[in-house]
């Protein structure tokens, strides 16, 4: 067996030519503003579902991409969503992601109070 070294941006950029070939067959289209961040989402959780149901607020993406040039800090709770974002991009924009599900001050907080790990 032979073995083919990919690099991930590769595999990545790939997977996201699979999405979008994936919606077109679907007959879906999505909105240019909104297309890269909706693709991203269905990558991070392989749910195309999200195409149809996700929705935005208004001046959402416009917000967003405000914050992340000011150097926000996004807080997932899931180690999923927090491996969906790219680390490099947002540490060049002076932000960083983090996700404290697995601490054990937040394990030990859910426990004291009787929340889930996500609402400690």
């Amino acid at each position: 067996m032979e073995f083919e070294h990919v690099k991930p941006m590769d595999i990545e950029k790939r997977s996201m030519e699979i999405i979008g070939q994936e919606l077109a067959e679907k007959g879906i289209t999505l909105p240019a503003d909104k297309a890269h961040i909706i693709k991203r989402v269905i990558h991070t959780t392989a749910d195309f579902e999200y195409a149809d149901t996700l929705t935005f607020s208004e001046h959402a993406v416009e917000k967003a991409k405000e914050a992340l040039r000011a150097g926000a800090t996004i807080v997932t709770d899931t180690k999923m969503a927090w491996s969906g974002i790219n680390k490099r991009t947002l540490e060049n924009l002076y932000g960083k992601a983090c996700n404290f599900i697995s601490d054990e001050d937040v394990a030990e907080a859910a426990r004291q109070h009787g929340f889930t790990r996500s609402a400690a």
